[in-house]
């Protein structure tokens, strides 16, 4: 009669070869040196929060992944390379009593340009806001990258390397904004490719438009307008298609020669029913438009009861 091998642990799957026993490293807490101006983060109100709230975490017993680190070239210490917000909690957790000394660390494999890139690879750490992730896309840059080497670097498409970079460079004033989350980033950096230096002007106008209609962000909606419910938009998308359906050989010649300043018809027949249909469509997105510009006074006027909720919520989201 055989007797029950009692549940797997650890030790046994370490003996069975299951899993590899590897010596974990540690370093003093001391002897963790933060390069300066390594880290992308602005270490604002909001980065502290964060840092406090992951100290009180580490003192109610909770554990955090190792950091990431370099061996130092003089031997004292090493470098911290991924985890500096865990690092500070660390800190802020010793400042106020805690017992630690010896810090769980991983050695980082790569080359500088591999360091630099980690903070936006890492699983571990918080999100890069977007000025952050500006700052680090300029910084590759300036280091020689061109946009699709960084968007491979730092697994990010090139059309929001491309976007964040004219973010990096925007005035100081829409930076601000963005920093405030008065502006979206998205925002901010169509206001620059359209306006230039301008565009701190453009965006203070648009703030206040915003702040008038009970906004406290502006963001593409407020600029643009909500957008219309697909089953408005799709009928005009459809009249369009059937308008040009019904456009002849003729027709469109006759349109490439007024682009074009050539001699053209000042007029061209086309099917009415097309144009009856596309007509139609139109008046509905107008309706449209009309419905939604009458429920934003009536916001105004007569906020609802989750008004204040809705704004904390907007006012606090991410851009």
């Amino acid at each position: 009669m055989s007797s029950f091998p009692g549940p797997a642990s650890f030790k046994t799957m370490i003996r069975d070869g299951k899993i590899k026993r590897a010596d974990a490293m540690k370093v003093l807490y001391s002897d963790i040196h933060v390069v300066p101006d390594f880290n992308l983060r602005d270490t604002d109100a909001e980065y502290e929060a964060g840092v406090a709230a992951l100290a009180d975490y580490i003192l109610s017993g909770g554990t955090v992944p190792a950091l990431e680190v370099v061996a130092r070239q003089d031997g004292a210490g090493v470098d911290l390379v991924d985890g500096h917000r865990r690092h500070a909690a660390y800190g802020l957790a010793i400042s106020r009593g805690a017992p630690i000394e010896w810090i769980s660390v991983v050695g980082f494999i790569g080359n500088e340009l591999d360091r630099q890139a980690r903070i936006f690879t890492s699983n571990e750490s918080a999100k890069l806001r977007p000025l952050e992730a500006a700052r680090g896309f300029l910084r590759f840059l300036k280091m020689g990258l061109d946009v699709a080497a960084i968007a491979a670097h730092t697994h990010k498409s090139r059309t929001l390397v491309e976007a964040y970079l004219i973010l990096a460079t925007a005035p100081v004033d829409v930076q601000q904004m963005v920093r405030e989350g008065s502006v979206s980033a998205e925002v901010a950096i169509d206001a620059v490719r359209a306006h230039g230096d301008a565009a701190g002007d453009y965006l203070a106008r648009k703030a206040a438009e915003a702040k008038a209609k009970g906004k406290t962000r502006v963001t593409a909606g407020t600029i643009r307008g909500r957008a219309l419910p697909k089953k408005v938009v799709a009928p005009l998308i459809t009249g369009v298609d059937a308008f040009m359906a019904g456009l002849t050989n003729h027709h469109r010649a006759a349109v490439i020669d007024a682009r074009e300043g050539r001699v053209a018809p000042e007029t061209i027949a086309v099917p009415v029913s097309a144009l009856a249909d596309l007509l139609s469509a139109h008046d509905a997105v107008q309706a449209a438009r009309l419905r939604q510009e009458e429920r934003d006074r009536s916001r105004v006027v007569s906020p609802p009861p989750q008004q204040e909720m809705d704004h904390g919520s907007e006012e606090h989201a991410p851009a």
